[in-house]
């Protein structure tokens, strides 16, 4: 845990003053505490941005200074971004007591070439993004890693199949749950001739006029 941030006090409320803090270069954000009101906090936008930058989840531990005060240890529990800039517009901070495990959910990432890919043609599969786990809140992780070389065609990872620290970490998903898989390539024919037989279908029938029987006659 070695993201440290200063951040300082705030009373403006509302949208109003939320823009004009993000005008000065701030970020509003809320520090929320079990047992006591929640506290209005402003992050410095530019800092907090690199910050992120640094980390692949939103969901670390950083430590804060408020008002230069002293060091707390607090959850990036929710980071907001603006739709169209993706810059980030709210923060929400969760203090934590070192002492007792929290749930939250961490990033999954596939590492290696699965041998089904590489020697079979097959498709790797990401099923599981996210995996809710149990841990003290130093212990953390950016992410959980899955090694996928080993995957043949038609062959399946599941949570079990999972490696992880069992002395710190619990996965709190059933273990049958599907995180990666090699399946064979979906091949989409073209319905070349389904689509012929239909356009002839749909050719207007050509009727041609038949001569009056009088000229039929003359022409006898």
């Amino acid at each position: 845990m070695d993201a440290k941030i200063t951040v300082k006090s705030r009373d403006a409320q509302g949208s109003a003053g939320a823009r004009r803090l993000r005008r000065d270069g701030w970020v509003p954000g809320v520090i929320y505490s079990d047992g006591t009101a929640a506290r209005p906090v402003s992050l410095p936008k530019h800092e907090f941005e690199q910050m992120l930058r640094h980390h692949t989840s939103e969901h670390v531990m950083i430590k804060i200074q408020i008002d230069g005060g002293k060091e707390e240890s607090v959850l990036l529990k929710d980071v907001q971004h603006d739709a169209l800039s993706d810059s980030v517009v709210h923060v929400d901070l969760q203090k934590v007591a070192m002492d007792k495990k929290l749930h939250l959910e961490v990033p999954v990432e596939l590492i290696g070439e699965a041998e089904g890919v590489k020697n079979q043609g097959g498709v790797l599969d990401h099923l599981l993004h996210y995996i809710e786990i149990s841990c003290f809140p130093a212990d953390i992780p950016e992410s959980i890693t899955v090694d996928v070389s080993a995957l043949k065609l038609g062959d399946m990872l599941t949570v079990k199949d999972i490696q992880i620290d069992a002395s710190k970490y619990t996965i709190l998903l059933d273990a049958e749950v599907g995180v990666a898989s090699v399946s064979i390539p979906k091949v989409v024919e073209e319905p070349v001739a389904e689509e012929a037989t239909a356009a002839a279908a749909t050719e207007p029938e050509v009727i041609r006029e038949k001569k009056p029987e009088a000229e039929d006659k003359k022409a006898e």
